[in-house]
């Protein structure tokens, strides 16, 4: 909470060798990318590892658990996530990808461009004077054309000697290097290389190697396969190279040669993105399901390619028996400015006011509602589902009158926010106190008696006039405060790793839901791949509200249980002890249910069953209505343009800005109280409970969100995504989407 209080002071920060000033409260990441460098990223809140870096001098307070995602050598090494870290001292760090660049600046120019696919291409460059590297390492590469724009590329052929070198570059959506390397008239431009970087390199041995590869991650595993082949190498390689589409695979004839020339080489293209009945009689589907047909006996695995592939493919090897010291990767990852949004790093630069009291007032709004439901339950009877109308009507018309809230005031005591959130706790606890009390047929701890006798209303005899109706709609009205006192307000804190208390509190507060797992998944599993397949509380197109908090809740609770079992291998805890926070999550719930049936036996604690249910069913449903339809590729940063966003006033007021959800995803660490409006964002049809209730009628819901999804298609989506667009098309079951083609950008009917 430190950070939230200001308790923080400015430090220097060495990067790379490059001294930079870090401000109160900034994450080492957010000063890196303020500053413009080049810092790899995805997520930002501690849940890729993709900024991990060597923290080479002094100290930092790191605000997530490491294990989650560094192995055991790096955190004995000394890796820490840049994005999760703040000095707590001045400090030098080293950024993995950069480490190893070497001082050495070569120019040369361009010689030769070949278009490889219709998004990648290859560049050739005669270099002034020899670069000393390996085969698979990298180069930063700067154009007379672009000064001061430097991306780092792997290299796509062996050193040579004639100082010629090649490199394939993927355009990528809003990338200013890429697009000028890919769609430019660059033959001919002087260029800079700067290194060699990496410790990507094929190892000296005889035992049996395995490659994986995706996208342009195939040029350092050609550039190392043709280096083997030209230093005799015998011993038997097997090459997995994962493409979308047979227009995708590339650089065909230089591995039909290998394979040629080298009896123990194997290439296996494999296509995730095949038409059925299509002509391709090679292997369908993700690459890394392959790992396990074509692994064998590879004492040695290579992957280089997005961090999705990356990640699935070391999962994959493991349970094939490889450790993670013969396990190489190179994670390809572009980093671009969040479209729409004026910045690529740090707090948004935004013109803020100081914030008024009523700034902080409008959040206890949230509290309000809270002792409007407690006082339902106590009152009883018809006041329980005139409560729970209330509340949903105060939500919906609220949002319908009062417009949107696009204020961005510049709040100086984030710790009264802070006490705000940790409010709900009790505040949640008295209400399903009182819920199970009124399915409850005594008195437990003299709850009733005592009320009785201090305000003089009895709310025993209420509770006897409470009919079946009444306490089907407590049931609605205790699993809504669930979602929105407890998950709600979970959401905000389980993102503050750092801060034990609030971890606590979060983690209490989902226990009611019984989904403490959403603490490990949400924050280590749905900021990384949401928006992808890999995500399971992204819902596809043309599924429909009710299979997706099934599908959602098994899936989520099976990556939440992998995820946590990875942490725990990696630092050789046993899986199943008091330090498996999946398992201490599910006790915390049981000890609530048991608490429940001390209060009314089995009436209690089925009672408090159900309530936990529905509130778990309406994270799930949120979870629906945020990302529905969304696609992105799984390299690519994330941005506003994948959530839907909405800035109805009483829905961002009551709700701690969940409602801005655009800019969540694209920073995720930012804390609800600075979150940006966004209102060029994908819109939500309405506030969040006007929302979700649109999602119970499915046919509704299809009818409004099919414009609008493709829509997104047109106007916020990447040419890539509109390629995996058109494949959710195909896949949804709807004639709508099926009719509808994205690449072509037309309107429908058009």
């Amino acid at each position: 909470m430190l950070k939230f209080l200001g308790v923080t002071a400015r430090h220097k920060a060495t990067v790379n060798g490059r001294a930079i000033s870090v401000e109160p409260g900034e994450t080492l990441l957010q000063a890196a990318l303020r500053q413009d460098i080049d810092f790899p990223y995805v997520c930002r809140v501690g849940g890729c590892g993709t900024c991990k870096c060597k923290l080479i001098d002094g100290r930092v307070r790191e605000m997530t658990e490491t294990g989650y995602l560094l192995t055991e050598d790096e955190i004995a090494d000394g890796y820490i996530l840049a994005c999760q870290s703040t000095p707590r001292t001045d400090v030098a760090i080293e950024v993995d990808l950069k480490s190893a660049l070497a001082g050495n600046v070569v120019r040369g120019h361009i010689v030769g461009k070949t278009a490889l696919t219709h998004d990648i291409s290859r560049i050739d460059v005669q270099l002034e004077a020899a670069l000393d590297y390996r085969a698979g390492q990298f180069a930063e590469l700067s154009l007379s054309s672009l000064p001061g724009v430097l991306r780092t590329y792997s290299f796509a052929t062996p050193p040579s000697a004639d100082n010629k070198t090649s490199f394939f570059i993927r355009r990528v959506p809003g990338g200013q290097f890429s697009t000028r390397a890919v769609d430019g008239d660059i033959v001919g431009e002087a260029v800079q290389l700067r290194g060699p970087g990496g410790a990507f390199w094929l190892r000296p041995g005889s035992e049996p190697v395995i490659m994986v590869a995706g996208g342009s991650g195939l040029a350092p595993i050609l550039a190392m396969l043709k280096d083997a082949k030209a230093r005799g190498e015998t011993r038997p390689v097997t090459l997995l190279f994962g493409a979308r589409e047979e227009r995708d695979l590339y650089a065909l004839d230089e591995l039909a040669v290998l394979e040629r020339d080298w009896p123990a080489f194997t290439f296996v293209p494999v296509l995730s993105a095949v038409a059925e009945g299509d002509a391709w009689a090679g292997e369908r589907g993700m690459v890394t399901d392959y790992i396990g047909k074509y692994c064998g006996a590879a004492g040695a695995a290579y992957l280089c390619g997005p961090p999705g592939m990356v990640d699935a493919a070391s999962s994959r090897l493991r349970t094939q028996g490889l450790v993670d010291e013969a396990i190489f990767a190179d994670r390809f990852v572009e980093r671009v400015a969040l479209k729409d949004t004026g910045f690529t790093g740090g707090v948004v630069d935004a013109e803020r006011s100081p914030a008024h009291w009523s700034d902080y007032l409008k959040y206890f709004m949230f509290h309000g509602i809270a002792l409007v439901a407690i006082a339902c339950f106590l009152l009883g009877g018809a006041a329980i589902p005139i409560g729970l109308t209330a509340i949903l009507a105060f939500y919906v018309l609220g949002d319908a009158v009062s417009g949107d809230d696009t204020s961005v005031p510049r709040f100086d005591r984030p710790g009264v926010l802070t006490i705000q959130l940790w409010l709900a706790l009790p505040l949640l606890a008295t209400i399903m106190f009182c819920a199970v009390w009124s399915a409850s047929s005594n008195d437990p701890l003299g709850f009733g008696d005592l009320i009785g006798r201090v305000t003089g209303y009895d709310i025993v005899a209420a509770r006897r006039s409470t009919t079946l109706f009444d306490h089907v709609a407590g049931i609605g009205l205790a699993g809504l405060m669930i979602g929105i006192i407890g998950t709600i307000t979970a959401h905000e804190l389980t993102h503050r790793t750092w801060d034990p208390i609030s971890m606590f509190v979060g983690r209490v507060l989902l226990a009611f839901s019984i989904d403490t797992a959403f603490a490990i998944e949400h924050v280590y599993g749905h900021h990384r791949y949401v928006s992808t397949a890999h995500d399971p509380a992204t819902a596809p197109r043309g599924r429909n509200v009710y299979a997706h908090i099934v599908i959602s809740t098994i899936r989520g609770n099976m990556s939440a249980w992998q995820i946590e079992c990875e942490r725990l291998r990696r630092k050789h805890l046993s899986i199943y002890s008091w330090h498996n926070a999946y398992l201490r999550g599910q006790f915390m719930s049981v000890v609530l249910l048991a608490i429940a049936a001390a209060m009314g036996g089995w009436t209690g604690a089925t009672y408090f069953l159900l309530c936990a249910l529905v509130g778990k069913a309406l994270l799930e449903i949120v979870n629906y209505m945020e990302h529905y339809g969304m696609v992105r590729l799984p390299d690519q940063p994330v941005q506003p343009r994948h959530s839907w966003n909405t800035n109805k006033r009483i829905s961002s007021w009551s709700m701690f800005n969940l409602t801005r959800h655009s800019h969540h995803h694209a920073q995720g660490e930012v804390p609800y109280q600075d979150l940006m409006p966004f209102p060029d964002a994908p819109m939500m049809v309405g506030g969040y409970l006007s929302t979700l209730l649109l999602t119970l009628v499915p046919p509704l819901w299809h009818h409004l969100m099919t414009p609008k999804v493709m829509a997104w298609d047109r106007d916020h989506a990447s040419p890539e995504e509109r390629i995996l667009a058109q494949e959710a098309n195909r896949r949804s079951g709807m004639t709508a989407f099926r009719r509808y083609d994205p690449l072509h950008r037309a309107a429908p009917g058009k």
